[in-house]
């Protein structure tokens, strides 16, 4: 008795089924859904001609696949957008009207857009630039606070791909800037390669001051918000330099400026207290007055009292960092903050910076905060 083949797959346009291994249908050439429809799109073809290969990750606004063009030697992420997002035909609009701000954006440390739409059956979707690597934040929670010279850099090409979006004709605000939203990828020399992600997303959905789409669903990430974004009020790029700034303290010490038990104590934290400073979070480093001072900054509450650009903020951030531990080349090996022997009132530069600093001139050490401690065993 012959084995009958599974059917998995079916045509929107004639109804015919196929099995699991085709993409494409032989009567009319359309691409082929998985049956049933819904959400599990491994196998189907997105727009004609995204062939879907694996389910890359999940998130709040829908699901992200790893997928190839059926005609060029490309792989693409597509995001696909839930279906109760995807009946907003508002938040379909807004989105449409980002994503096109989004492919303007052409600059080595920001994610591609590519291409977004519509399909004839419902689905709305956003194909963009395939990036290898883990989240900053896999990476801080993985190798708990990062070297300061490592922050720096890449905080560098984090604030290059913002200022570029800020730079457009009519500028794009981020909005959502969180480790979560930036890759890093690890080329072959060891060095970090960082490319932002989702650009304009959460205004495209509508986000209020609690992260929230009009219909309560969680789009954005209310801990990386600016005071003036929680407050509703108008935004500008020092709101991602705000953020910028959350980013790099995150770096710096595994943890945010603001006690975050709750979702409304991190919020109001941000509008009512000051933030904490480095040496509540991580008293073990020898942080220079100079690098607190660029973070104050940053993260006042008043946009003007913080530098204008992302690319300041980088600028000021290397500086200060640069007078203690030296910016020479930085690979994403990872080094200890904590000095190797107890030496009071003292820098001690990691070995890696003191090697860099004997063939290149380093600025003299400012005093440190605090006496550094005895040291204990790295992290």
């Amino acid at each position: 008795m012959e084995a009958r083949v599974p059917v998995t797959k079916v045509c929107a346009v004639c109804d015919a089924r196929y099995p699991d291994d085709l993409a494409f249908c032989a009567r009319d050439g359309a691409a082929l859904r998985a049956e049933g429809g819904g959400e599990e799109l491994v196998g189907s073809v997105i727009a004609e001609r995204y062939l879907v290969t694996r389910l890359l990750g999940e998130g709040g606004m829908g699901k992200v696949y790893l997928a190839r063009h059926v005609r060029l030697p490309q792989q693409v992420a597509i995001k696909v957008l839930r279906a109760d997002l995807a009946h907003d035909t508002a938040a379909v609009a807004r989105f449409t009207r980002e994503a096109s701000n989004a492919a303007q954006i052409e600059q080595e440390h920001v994610a591609r857009v590519y291409d977004f739409g519509e399909t004839p059956d419902g689905l709305v979707y956003l194909a963009m630039e395939f990036v290898p690597g883990e989240t900053l934040r896999h990476l801080v929670e993985r190798e708990g606070a990062l070297p300061p010279r490592r922050v720096a850099e890449l905080v560098r090409q984090i604030a290059e791909g913002l200022d570029a979006a800020h730079q457009l004709p009519h500028p794009l605000i981020h909005r959502d800037l969180k480790p979560e939203n930036v890759l890093i990828v690890t080329t072959a020399s060891g060095r970090d390669r960082v490319k932002v992600m989702d650009f304009g997303i959460a205004k495209a959905f509508g986000v209020d001051e609690r992260g929230l789409t009009r219909t309560g669903f969680v789009v954005g990430t209310p801990e990386f918000m600016s005071p003036e974004q929680l407050l509703g009020e108008p935004l500008d790029a020092r709101s991602d330099v705000y953020a910028l700034a959350l980013v790099a303290f995150v770096c710096l010490t595994g943890q945010l400026p603001f006690e975050s038990t709750t979702p409304e104590r991190a919020r109001l934290g941000r509008l009512l207290e000051p933030p904490r400073r480095l040496l509540d979070l991580a008293p073990e480093g020898a942080w220079p007055a100079s690098l607190q001072a660029v973070l104050d900054d940053a993260l006042s509450r008043d946009p003007a009292a913080r530098p204008p650009t992302a690319g300041d903020f980088s600028e000021r951030l290397s500086a200060a960092i640069g007078e203690t531990w030296g910016l020479g080349s930085v690979s994403g090996a990872h080094v200890p903050l904590r000095t190797p022997d107890a030496v009071p009132a003292a820098v001690v530069l990691p070995a890696e910076a003191a090697a860099a600093s004997a063939s290149a001139d380093v600025a003299t050490p400012e005093p440190i905060v605090r006496a550094v401690e005895p040291a204990r065993s790295a992290r």
